[in-house]
């Protein structure tokens, strides 16, 4: 009688595992057996596998516990640590240097030992022809090791530190990173609303379009936005061009090259758009532990609103939030200098305004590191107060032994000119800080010539004992003749900045922040900013942020303050938050006290309901006005990508009001629905926005895009969804973006597979792309789409030997017993070739054909003569 078991021998050091046919009341078969294995190999008289041994397979690898050759997914791991997934091709180990018992070999070549870390002088020459096509790391690489844990798929590489480069943490080998794709591509927003009023019905629309182009490592941006608003039987529609810019990395540099629209950066000077050429560091190249910061904005509103953040004039961050406190935490540190003016537009139309004061932390580097900044061109007109001189800026921060930095530059205009020097230091304990000073002759725009300085100091500390931290703490003085390039581009001595739109979206005059108002015979004098926050254990945590500045030849000062509390108890979040502010030349404060509280329903709900909160808030002005507002909000579908929320308030003033929405993210694009009320008007909102990308394979449409973007391609399989994407899955042909990436590091895509259809199947279900900057990479998956067959082989009408090798295109597999082979993503014909020696006897090739019948099975069940 004659069985399938599997065997399983040890010999102390190695384990052995096989399929085999043994005969089970023969024991000489055993002795056989056992006497083979006493030596470390398996030998099986081809009789215990099949009666014909012209029917047996080559079964060198098994035989002797290893596996067949050929190309694996694996994880890399280098020390213990994991480093990349990678597609390699195992070839046999003939050498015997690796520390495992599959008897192969990965096919590692110097480029791959070069990305690891690995020194150059210690591998063979780059320019030899001797050099081997695949090199093992323990011929070159004393102590080296590498172990290939084929359970795991895992090839774990073992090299003394003597032989690595010095790299810091998050270190990434810029031969990892990926230009991306030739692509074109187009983010759209587009927003609505139509309300109607006591005085009057009005519409207004806003459509943003950001577009642009991919080839190798260049990035073509163009940003235009169209504004209408109807009114009272008015419209005014307005096209507009925000910038235009050509971009690529210059990465032997660590740096980027810019042509076109700009800001400079603002560590040395103020931030300031220009037109021109720009080349400067990159710190998106370097590892995160050596990059700048950008700061935390918090806030509160009362309705659902718009919060538009503008830094020197133009909006740089916009987002429409929920009543309650607001955090916005993901600022790009693009926007290095110059204070942040943030707008909150309630609903029905009022603002408020505050600053948050936005230098950089003291300027540090590590010793030997340098960042430079060289811009030449036009400063770009903020508005038609502006003129447009040209201007050259250079900049140069310097790591210095023993933590100090310094650091300087120049500004040259016809009408300006100006130095800076300075210098940084950590002092350990006791924080870091940085002082450095500038000097600026300048020509206003009255022929007024004026000489001055402007001296700064930042500090910045973590006291982590006491959960205090100060994040950002500065002082700066200027005397009286002190301006900036900025001030001398304007065209009058005083007025304001900006030309503001002249209605908003109900018809309404729009009044303009006093922010925005200058005179340049009241110069800025002395600033004190501060940003500290205080945790208090695990009660919770206090944050406060203010700045005082106060000007020359003008009585009064201007302060901004915003300080708050935000704890949870069981699961119910609550906070208190407190805002003021005050305007020099005005004599009115504005004050306002916050506070919310959010409790989850989920604890009352079944288990696996959609998600559920209840929210309530209330508010007070200094002038007695309240409103009170109480809520649900929860998210429904299975990936949550389906938001909701209903309000309803009160105010002393303005009487009930209420609001709900909908907001809604897809495969293609976001889009949402909202509807308004209160005593005065009614408003109906909507909006979509998303993304697409034209590329070699077509359009794919998405979410909308950021800087940086992955093409996900999986042909064949379809409506497949991407893990941590909201929303996200594969279109009908099986492609879709993954909006978000971030540049420079190692980002990890990943395909759910858990709900995949009995036709579907996919090899590498995770992929790692290192993109650089503005790039659209490609994570190329293998997806098999068709019918599950279970096969059975027969040659001269035996059954194909077990071990046989068989293929079909890029589908592969090994025959078991009886002949049989499961084979997935099969089409319902084809040819499969087999293969179980190296003699042309020992090969053949099987011609298949399904019935559409036979096809609507799970699993097909298929007979076929090899020939």
């Amino acid at each position: 009688m004659y069985g399938s078991i599997i065997m399983v021998v040890t010999d102390g050091r190695k384990a052995f595992c096989l399929t085999c046919r043994v005969l089970m009341v023969a024991p000489v078969a055993l002795a056989i057996f056992c006497a083979s294995a006493s030596q470390n190999e398996f030998w099986f008289p081809p009789s215990l596998i099949a009666d014909d041994e012209q029917m047996v397979a080559d079964l060198a690898y098994f035989e002797q516990g290893g596996q067949q050759p050929g190309q694996y997914p694996v994880e890399l791991w280098l020390n213990n640590s994991p480093i990349a997934t990678r597609t390699l091709s195992f070839i046999p180990d003939r050498e015997k240097s690796g520390k495992d018992n599959t008897g192969l070999m990965a096919c590692l070549t110097r480029k791959d030992l070069l990305e690891l870390g690995v020194k150059p002088d210690v591998l063979p020459n780059a320019d030899t022809n001797e050099e081997p096509a695949c090199l093992a790391p323990a011929r070159f690489i004393p102590q080296a090791e590498t172990r290939f844990d084929f359970q795991k798929m895992r090839l774990e590489i073992s090299i003394p530190q003597a032989a690595l480069q010095s790299r810091p943490r998050g270190w990434l080998p810029p031969e990892l990173w990926d230009d991306g794709i030739h692509a074109g591509l187009l983010n759209y927003h587009f927003s609505g609303s139509e309300s109607r009023g006591r005085q009057g019905n009005s519409r207004h629309h806003f459509l943003r379009l950001n577009s642009g182009l991919n080839i190798g490592p260049w990035r073509l941006r163009d940003d235009r936005t169209w504004t209408e608003i109807d009114s009272h039987g008015s419209r005014h529609r307005r096209w507009q061009h925000g910038s235009a810019y050509l971009e690529r990395a210059i990465i032997p540099w660590r740096s980027y090259l810019t042509l076109g629209d700009a800001t400079t950066d603002g560590e040395v000077f103020d931030s300031t758009g220009f037109r021109g050429v720009r080349i400067m560091t990159d710190d998106s190249m370097y590892p995160d532990s050596q990059r700048g910061f950008a700061p935390v904005i918090r806030g509160s509103a009362m309705s659902n609103a718009s919060v538009s953040i503008r830094q020197n004039g133009y909006e740089v961050y916009r987002i429409n939030v929920a009543p309650g406190n607001f955090v916005i935490d993901d600022l790009f540190p693009m926007y290095a200098s110059g204070d942040l003016e943030v707008r909150v537009t309630e609903a029905d139309g009022s603002m408020q305004t505050f600053t948050v004061p936005y230098s950089s932390v003291p300027l540090l580097l590590r010793e030997g590191r340098f960042k430079y900044g060289v811009t030449v061109g036009k400063l770009r007109r903020l508005s038609e107060r502006y003129e447009e001189p040209s201007f050259v800026q250079s900049t140069l921060i310097w790591g210095l032994p023993h933590g100090i930095t310094t650091y300087g530059g120049l500004q040259y205009a016809d009408n300006y000119r100006a130095g800076t020097l300075g210098a940084g230091m950590n002092m350990g304990r006791w924080g870091a800080i940085s002082a450095d000073v500038t000097h600026a002759n300048s020509t206003l725009t009255d022929s007024s010539q004026h000489e001055g300085q402007s001296v700064r100091f930042l500090y910045g500390r973590s006291l982590n004992d006491f959960g205090t931290t100060f994040q950002l703490t500065g002082w700066r003085y200027s005397t009286q003749g002190f301006y900036t390039l900025d001030e001398t581009a304007l065209k009058g001595m005083s007025g304001w900045r900006f030309d503001p739109d002249k209605a908003d979206a109900d018809g309404r005059g729009v009044m303009q922040p006093i922010t925005d108002y200058y005179n340049l015979y009241d110069n800025k004098r002395q600033r004190l900013q501060a940003n500290i926050s205080q945790r208090i254990g695990d009660r919770g945590s206090l944050y406060l942020t203010g700045s005082r500045q106060t000007y020359w030849n003008r009585r009064g000062v201007s302060e901004s303050l915003q300080a708050g509390f935000s704890s949870s108890l069981k699961g119910v979040n609550y906070s208190l938050s407190v805002n003021q502010s005050r305007t020099a030349g005005l004599e009115r404060t504005d004050q306002s006290l916050f506070m919310a509280l959010s409790l989850p329903l989920d604890r009352w709900l079944p288990s696996g309901k959609p998600s559920v909160y209840a929210t309530a808030s209330a508010s007070r002005d200094k002038h007695g006005g309240t409103l009170q507002q109480a809520g649900l909000s929860g998210s429904l579908l299975e990936q949550r990508n389906l938001n909701w929320n209903v309000m309803q308030g009160h105010s002393r003033t303005g009487g009930e009001s209420g609001s709900a929405a909908l907001g809604y993210q897809g495969t293609y694009g976001n889009a949402n629905l909202g509807y308004s009320y209160s005593n005065s008007t009614r408003q109906n909102s909507y909006g979509v926005a998303g993304g697409a990308v034209l590329h070699r394979n077509g359009l794919t449409l998405s979410q909308p895009l950021g800087d940086t973007s992955v093409l996900v391609a999986a042909p064949g399989a379809a409506g497949i969804l991407l893990e941590n994407g909201s929303g996200m899955k594969t279109d009908w042909r099986g492609y879709t973006i993954r909006p978000f990436a971030i540049s420079y590091r190692e980002n990890r895509i990943a395909l759910d597979t858990s709900k995949l259809d009995d036709r579907t199947e996919i090899d590498n279900a995770v992929s790692q792309v290192v993109p650089t900057r503005g790039a659209i990479v490609r994570a190329d998956f293998i997806a098999r789409s068709g019918l599950r067959v279970l096969m059975t082989l027969k040659h001269k009408g035996k059954p194909l030997p077990f071990g046989t090798l068989v293929s079909t295109g890029d589908n592969s597999s090994i025959v078991g017993d009886e002949g049989q082979v499961f084979l997935s993503g099969l089409e319902k014909k084809g040819v499969i070739k087999a293969k179980w020696g190296a003699d042309a006897d020992r090969q053949c090739e099987a011609a298949w054909q399904i019935t559409d019948e036979a096809a609507r099975d799970a699993l097909v069940q298929y007979e076929a003569e090899c020939r």
